[in-house]
């Protein structure tokens, strides 16, 4: 009878313990899965002292600005799009790059930059004469289009 009731409670101690065991690892599963989903990244405020990442001029005006983000959370900053373009197009490793912001041209707020309706002209004096704005909507862009004699782009268009 004595071995009876040390087997059984043997069984009782071993049935706990994988349970315990069993929840120990689907928490650490859930902590493990938590901190894989992609975190938000957000654009970067414009400091008076701010350069450009690419061509070293100070960025003075800010509708015409751009931000590229890495996948270390390091802010590059532009003062035209057209810096910001030629910077992707140099990187040549896209993969580190976990945002693209422009500035809307009429309201300066940030976009995310494959959200944004661009326009190209020749008519729009830019800081390094990139010659595109951006536009939240699409509606105000295809306005500029008519109005400074320009073409409407989408971002694959502008990073072409």
């Amino acid at each position: 009878m004595e071995t009876t009731t040390k087997r059984s409670l043997f069984q009782t101690v071993i049935a706990k313990l994988s349970i315990v065991f069993v929840v120990s690892c689907g928490l650490a599963t859930l902590v493990v899965l938590a901190n894989c989903q992609k975190k938000t990244v957000e654009p970067v405020t414009l400091e008076a002292s701010d350069m450009c990442s690419f061509c070293r001029m100070s960025i003075s005006e800010k509708r015409y600005a751009a931000e590229v983000i890495d996948n270390e959370g390091q802010a590059f900053k532009f003062d035209d799009i057209g810096c910001m373009t030629n910077y992707i197009k140099l990187k040549k490793n896209n993969a580190s790059i976990a945002a693209t912001f422009v500035m809307d041209f009429d309201r300066r707020e940030w976009l995310k930059a494959e959200n944004a309706f661009y326009v190209r002209s020749s008519e729009f004096k830019t800081p390094m004469n990139g010659g595109i704005v951006a536009f939240s909507d699409q509606s105000p862009a295809q306005a500029a289009a008519a109005k400074y004699n320009g073409t409407t782009l989408r971002f694959a268009d502008v990073t072409k």
